[in-house]
């Protein structure tokens, strides 16, 4: 109880903040008040613009992170779990932490054009930087005595691999898959710039040059709730899974 108090006063704050700053301004082409922005929002929902560019953006996001887990999970695990492996893509995977995600949108304009396989792609790529190396990570965590454990049960060290340490980081995976999820909202709004008719990016776009500021602000908006409504659930949910690994690491 004490937790959602000082959630929804926290929340007022900000909204009280935000209102007073708006007021300071009294310009809203460069800080619209809360009120026009959620009336934006609410004019969204009537015209039914709002669940067309909701879904666009979610069918993107969900597309290229899903395609970079399916990446970097297994191959996050090869370069962990394998020593030649490791020796030559790991250094690879570290360097790539210093690329800006940002310099593959032109590139990949240039290579696939403006249409939707070059927005999943450029998603794609930017959840695969940011995931790989938390899934090397993760696989590399040091877990001793599980392994001591395995070993003095005669477990061979594939036997190992699939029956005790892929179960037990697999509940710290799907947590950093939620969290990366929320940064592909992030890389979506560049992604829809270019040639889209709908998506939150594009919402976005079009508000500021038109100088709506209070659509850009709506789009802002729409993409912090989504993003922590899609983190509470997938914790709750992995929580309650996975309580065990709760158990385990007490």
């Amino acid at each position: 109880m004490k937790k959602a108090v000082s959630k929804i006063s926290f929340l007022v704050a900000i909204i009280a903040i935000w209102w007073l700053c708006s007021l300071l301004v009294n310009k809203s082409l460069f800080l619209p008040s809360p009120k026009e922005t959620f009336e934006t929002i609410f004019t969204l929902f009537e015209t039914g613009a709002f669940f067309k560019h909701l879904s666009s953006s979610f069918a993107r996001v969900t597309g290229g992170v899903v395609i970079a887990t399916l990446i970097s999970t297994p191959l996050g695990m090869l370069i962990a779990w394998c020593a030649p492996v490791r020796k030559v893509l790991k250094p690879v995977v570290d360097a790539l932490r210093y690329i800006p995600v940002t310099c593959f949108s032109p590139m990949l304009v240039l290579l696939l054009g403006i249409d939707e396989s070059m927005k999943i792609t450029f998603i794609t790529i930017a959840a695969l930087f940011s995931f790989l190396p938390t899934v090397i990570q993760t696989c590399t965590e040091p877990i001793e005595k599980l392994e001591e454990t395995a070993y003095t049960m005669g477990f061979s060290y594939p036997r190992m691999l699939l029956h005790c340490f892929i179960p037990y980081i697999t509940p710290s995976l799907i947590q950093s898959f939620i969290t990366l999820y929320g940064v592909g909202w992030t890389y979506v709004i560049i992604a829809e710039v270019n040639n889209t008719q709908y998506g939150l990016g594009h919402l976005m776009y079009i508000g500021s040059a038109r100088g709506k500021t209070a659509m850009v602000f709506a789009a802002i908006v729409i993409i912090i709730a989504v993003s922590y409504i899609f983190d509470k659930v997938g914790m709750w949910i992995t929580k309650k899974c996975f309580a065990w690994k709760l158990e385990v690491d007490k």
